[in-house]
């Protein structure tokens, strides 16, 4: 019996203080799991190769200075996706790692080694993840070209949200505008959404991330990422994708029966 239907149930009694009891009950009843963690990561030590720094306005000829955060997402039913601490198919406390070879994931600077940083220049100078001026506290960036497969048959995912663009730490114009790519979402074998080729800086600013979110089938089996050439080379594509998370119907607050959204406040409203 879902959370409606006990409403409708124990409305009959007519008593508020049984209601109020009853769905107390049901609410401490439910089990939480707590994916998105993460320290239970493979995290970056100390600064990075190229430090972080926050600031007032950030600037496009500094490397990785940031003015906005996008903080770790730390709703029940949250998978975040890893590359190095998680587990697949059942994600762990850190999240959700790809199925396919590692030596796919990326083209120079390989292996990724670490969760939540950016490709850096070579195989030990990781990097904080910062897009376009803001600092993502979860993600993972590649050099392009980089395909990772996860596989989503250990969950029951509703949707997928993140941000995409180009590392900051290739500011001040690397290659000119600080690299390019274009970033690609499957769902098995079926294009979900696809960005436009996405510099990192043009006419003087920095390239904002573009936010992807598209909703996930029942019955989906693999979620693939394709971090593709701009088409001017390889050379500064530190393509990266920030905030990069599966959401369940726990996160969402749905019913995944009937993917309608139940809520106490909505309930008590309507008492």
């Amino acid at each position: 019996m879902n959370i409606v239907n006990t409403y409708r149930a124990i409305n009959h009694k007519g008593s508020k203080l049984y209601i109020i009891l009853i769905m107390m009950a049901l609410i401490i009843g439910i089990s939480f799991t707590v994916y998105a963690a993460k320290d239970d990561c493979t995290n970056i030590d100390g600064d990075g190769a190229v430090p972080i720094k926050e600031v007032g306005k950030e600037d496009v000829g500094v490397t990785n200075d940031y003015d906005e955060v996008v903080e770790e997402d730390e709703r029940k039913g949250v998978v975040y996706l890893a590359l190095i601490g998680g587990d697949t198919p059942k994600p762990n406390d850190c999240g959700l790692i790809p199925k396919n070879p590692a030596g796919e994931w990326t083209g120079w600077g390989g292996p990724l080694n670490f969760d939540n940083v950016t490709i850096g220049e070579g195989g030990d100078t990781r990097n904080h993840i910062v897009i376009g001026g803001t600092l993502f506290v979860r993600g993972f960036g590649a050099h392009a070209i980089g395909t990772l497969v996860y596989d989503l048959s250990g969950g029951k995912y509703l949707k997928f949200e993140a941000y995409v663009g180009m590392s900051d730490e290739k500011d001040p114009g690397g290659c000119g505008h600080g690299g390019s790519s274009d970033f690609t979402f499957s769902i098995d074998g079926k294009q979900a959404f696809k960005s436009e080729t996405l510099k990192g800086a043009e006419g003087g600013e920095n390239i904002e991330a573009v936010k992807v979110e598209f909703d996930i089938p029942n019955g989906a089996k693999e979620l693939t990422i394709v971090m593709g050439d701009g088409g001017d080379g390889i050379g500064c594509d530190h393509s990266t994708v920030g905030d990069a998370k599966l959401l369940t119907a726990q996160a969402l607050d749905v019913d995944p029966a009937n993917k309608v959204s139940t809520t106490w406040g909505s309930i008590k409203a309507s008492y």
